[in-house]
């Protein structure tokens, strides 16, 4: 048995459980409440997620293991636990990994029927099974490299696990910069450039246009979107930098030329502001995300 002994389960509230909280989203609980079919797979998922958590629990209290439980996780750091076990899905696993340097992970998805889980190793049926084998060493984990995001040379984050978006504040903006890649640098007007990690090229990056990398590649990749031509009709300049991979060592390095630009890494949750003049650059960080179960898809 391997050294395992004090757990962080970190869990999502359904969104079910915010409407009905929170009650603060008009027609949504409305329809939610009347089980309108619109809306019915909030009530699926909201059902196998109580069920899921349930399940996990059952485990967790017979294990003999010290177990600690939270949704938000800002007042506790999950590297002072052994492992960290997600009960969600995709996006638990995000939200926890934003504050993990070294510790492993273990992830559940809690509504197999409507969550892809591409980063989770079992459904709650499987919890058990799975957790067994991380404590017996028979699991082999794997480690999924994360970007490193600076902003005029100070770090902001070392650990967007997914992707970056760089755009306007306002996604109907236009947003201007000048982007440096590989020796050359272009003006540009597009609507944001996606940065993705390998495990995030079957995300948004991919719909832009991008290319799935494998798994366990370190490499980052960039997709320019809806770049617009520079020059009138009669002399239309396609711009050239739009898309290409950042290899250890390489970075992308933008200039904005945009007044409200923002960096949103993994989602729309963490947000850091970019300035006119800003320069932001991109690389493959030094601190890979540890997870258990992962299956090569």
């Amino acid at each position: 048995m391997t050294s395992y002994k004090r757990l962080l389960v970190v869990h999502r509230r359904s969104a079910y459980t915010d409407l009905m909280t929170e009650r603060g989203s008009g027609n949504l609980v409305d329809l939610v409440t009347c089980r309108d079919p619109l809306v019915e797979d909030i009530a699926i998922a909201h059902a196998n997620h109580a069920a899921a958590m349930e399940a996990v629990r059952r485990v967790l209290d017979k294990s003999g293991l010290e177990v600690v439980w939270r949704h938000h996780i800002e007042d506790i750091s999950p590297d002072d636990f052994d492992l960290v076990i997600t009960i969600g899905g995709d996006g638990t696993v995000l939200h926890a990994s934003h504050a993990i340097a070294k510790t492993p992970v273990l992830a559940v998805n809690s509504s197999p029927t409507t969550s892809v889980g591409f980063l989770t190793a079992a459904g709650a049926s499987g919890f058990e099974h799975a957790l067994e084998s991380v404590l017996r060493g028979q699991f082999a984990p794997v480690r999924l490299a994360r970007m490193q995001v600076e902003v005029n040379g100070e770090v902001v984050t070392r650990r967007a696990l997914n992707d970056v978006l760089f755009s306007h504040v306002c996604p109907a903006s236009t947003t201007r910069y000048v982007i440096s890649y590989d020796g050359k640098s272009e003006a540009q007007l597009s609507s944001g450039i996606w940065v993705a990690t390998a495990a995030g090229s079957t995300a948004a990056i991919r719909s832009a246009g991008g290319r799935m990398m494998p798994p366990r590649s370190s490499r980052l990749q960039f997709v320019v979107r809806e770049a617009f031509p520079r020059g009138g009709i009669r002399e239309r300049v396609e711009p050239a930098l739009t898309r290409g991979f950042i290899s250890g060592g390489q970075k992308l390095e933008i200039r904005s030329k945009t007044e409200a630009a923002r960096l949103y890494v993994d989602g729309p949750h963490v947000v850091f502001p970019v300035e006119f003049g800003d320069r932001v650059s991109f690389a493959p960080s030094e601190e890979p995300l540890t997870l258990f179960g992962f299956r090569e898809k």
